[in-house]
This record gives C-alpha cells, sequence and structure tokens, in this order.
C-alpha cells in the first residue's frame, strides 16, 4: 500500500525546523529598558507553533523569574512575531502581550511544558546565556538575531546590535 500524501507532510516538518532538534521559536530581539523595553518573538518555522500556556523569564544576576505568562488561545503561523513590550513599549512587532517592565540581563523561553526552548543573555553569568554572552548594546541600539533568527547556542554569535526599527 502506498500513502503519497504521507511524504509531503514529513518533509515539510523536517525543513520547519531551524537545526535539528532545536524548536523553531526564538527570542528574536530584546531591548531592556522598562517600561520602553520589550522581547521579540519569532517562529523561524514553516509550522503554526501554539503558545497557549508558554512562559518568557527574566534573569537579573542569577536568579529568574516570570515576567509573562501566554494566555491560551495565542499561536503565531510562519513567520511571525510577538512581542512581550512593556506598557510604554514601541515593537516592531503589532502582536504584543504587556507587562509592567522589560528589565533584566537575560531571557529564557519555556513551553508549557516548562521545557526550556531559547534564551539570552548579555551578562557571563547569568543561567539565561548560551555559551558566551552576548555583547550588551549602546543606548539606541537593539540586541537582535539575523531575519531567519539563527540560533547556533552561542548568544555572542548569534545576537548583535542594530539600531531600534523604526
Amino acid at each position: 500500500m502506498s500513502y503519497p500524501h504521507v511524504v509531503p507532510a514529513v518533509l515539510a516538518l523536517a525543513f520547519s525546523l531551524t537545526v535539528p532538534g532545536q524548536n523553531a521559536m526564538k527570542l528574536h530581539s530584546l531591548l531592556s529598558a522598562g517600561p520602553t523595553g520589550y522581547v521579540e518573538l519569532h517562529n523561524a518555522s514553516a509550522i503554526e507553533v501554539d503558545l497557549s500556556g508558554w512562559s518568557l523569564k527574566v534573569c537579573v544576576g542569577r536568579s529568574a523569574v516570570t515576567v509573562a505568562r501566554l494566555p491560551a488561545g495565542l499561536s503565531l503561523g510562519p513567520d511571525e512575531r510577538l512581542a512581550v513590550a512593556g506598557i510604554d513599549a514601541e515593537p516592531p512587532d503589532p502582536v504584543r502581550i504587556s507587562v509592567p517592565a522589560i528589565d533584566g540581563d537575560g531571557y529564557r523561553l519555556f513551553d508549557r511544558r516548562g521545557v526550556l526552548v531559547d534564551r539570552v543573555s548579555t551578562a557571563a553569568g547569568s543561567p539565561c546565556r548560551e555559551a558566551e554572552a552576548a555583547r550588551p548594546c549602546m543606548p539606541g541600539l537593539v540586541l537582535t538575531r539575523d531575519a531567519g533568527s539563527t540560533d547556533t547556542d552561542d548568544n555572542r554569535r548569534d545576537f548583535s546590535c542594530e539600531p531600534l526599527p523604526r
């Protein structure tokens, strides 16, 4: 018996992963600036991702606390972005979850089961960093990945400072 419809579905799923074994949801850009700060999430896959119950934690020093829990029914389609933003922020993306402030030296994203999906930090001792910490940005710049949210599990290689989007 032949199943020709199965092969395209399997290939689409295989090509939707950014790197084998990694989740396609990425912390794409961040601006730690209190009530004007934001963290932008990016669905770097070719399939819709249900974000119901996912959480974003902020790291300050060696501790991490939950800054946002994503609501039920929230999903992102392929290449869509979502900003978790402070109440006075002007994030680059119109889809947003508002929180009082985005402040800290790093962030961790967890799925609904509590599994770590992605993390980034500018502090060498932070539990939020991957390999080497990203370089901190000067005021007026945002820490961001490339357009495809490339993830090598090394914050210094994956993130750079770019002008704030307008």
